[in-house]
């Protein structure tokens, strides 16, 4: 079922919550709402719940206004951060405590009892109560509870959040194997940038209540809007500069950052003044390839120090710039495990993966 929201804000206590969110989700698609905390996506979820009274604007599925309508009467499930379930209830009494509630028939709770315990693979843990349960097994209950109704649409609020990264993954995966199978339309709401890559059709990023960019997880990784965007989605290498030569017949331009010349494929149509960004996974080392004409060489780099990752990721600091600028973070994978600070390093990467935005004057500096 397709959802549509078009001018949808939310005022609390004279507070702005949401203002001018306008959006339409096609049947089975699943958007995932990136933002910092108090941007509002919660209150998104809530509303299109019908959880919050009095929100503006318009919200409709298939066509349909769901003004006026409660929660109950809308085709719409909802899974919370804490899973809420219930600890006096089994797994199986709390999978089919909203059948029960609208009185289906004992064959009918049967049916999608098994259907989507087995699809969600808890099947073995129908009889334990809450408390008897991993994290990850208690997610899966509150996502069959919502299953076995058959919700058009389904919420979720960031559901992975208390869960181990390898837990956090694995059930990503699954959820989204699940909402593929059963075509559910899907709003999901994270932090997390790994679960937003795995799971988007698109990506909504809100900021203040406010949209600030909608679309492919590469459009809103790789082509950020703003420097709000390009920062909160860890591009981490974000650096001023200033646009030198502009070869636009050839899709390029030539920009400046610390005294060194890159090209970039991506860039302001007017602005000379600009923020070069480049994510540190589209590195490589010098000698890893050949030199193309579609890559930038930045010579004689030296590794600073190496980040958690155990060589995978590290600094390099280059001879060049004001001190606040010759650090660039870079992800190179295994190939670079016998490196180590003070190692000299040439790194490379592609013009098109270099994104320059537009800068202006009261822009904060910041890494």
């Amino acid at each position: 079922m397709s959802l549509e929201l078009e001018n949808v804000g939310l005022t609390i206590g004279g507070q702005t919550i949401l203002k001018n969110i306008s959006f339409k989700l096609e049947p089975g698609e699943l958007l995932v709402v990136l933002g910092n905390s108090g941007a509002g996506k919660s209150k998104l979820l809530e509303v299109v719940a019908g959880l919050v009274t009095e929100p503006v604007g318009r919200v409709e599925y298939g066509g349909r206004s769901l003004e006026g309508l409660g929660p109950q009467e809308r085709s719409v499930g909802l899974v919370f951060q804490d899973y809420a379930l219930f600890p006096h209830l089994t797994a199986a009494e709390n999978i089919l405590f909203g059948l029960k509630c609208r009185r289906a028939p004992r064959a009918e709770q049967v049916k999608w009892l098994k259907a989507v315990t087995a699809e969600l693979k808890i099947d073995h843990l129908l009889e334990r109560y809450p408390t008897e349960l991993s994290g990850g097994q208690q997610q899966r209950v509150a996502l069959a509870r919502c299953m076995v109704l058959r919700p058009e649409i389904l919420l979720l609020d960031e559901p992975l959040s208390a869960l181990d990264a390898a837990t956090r993954e694995r059930l990503a995966l699954l959820i989204k194997r699940i909402q593929d199978k059963f075509g559910v339309t899907m709003l999901y709401v994270t932090h997390d940038h790994t679960e937003a890559r795995l799971m988007a059709d698109r990506i909504l990023v809100l900021e203040g209540g406010e949209m600030v960019q909608l679309g492919t997880p590469e459009m809103i990784f790789d082509r950020p809007r703003n420097r709000f965007v390009a920062h909160f989605t860890a591009t981490r290498n974000i650096l001023p500069g200033r646009i030198t030569e502009r070869r636009e017949s050839a899709g390029r331009v030539q920009v400046e950052f610390a005294g060194i010349r890159v090209e970039a494929a991506s860039f302001p149509d007017r602005d000379e003044l600009v923020w070069v960004c480049m994510r540190p996974e589209f590195f490589h080392l010098g000698m890893s390839r050949e030199t193309g004409g579609e890559e930038n060489l930045i010579p004689g780099c030296r590794v600073r120090r190496l980040l958690p990752q155990t060589g995978a990721v590290m600094q390099v600091e280059f001879e060049a710039g004001p001190e606040q600028e010759r650090l660039l973070a870079c992800t190179f994978g295994p190939i670079a495990a016998d490196l180590g600070p003070g190692d000299r390093v040439d790194l490379k990467i592609a013009a098109t993966h270099v994104h320059c935005l537009p800068r202006r004057a009261e822009d904060i500096y910041c890494r």
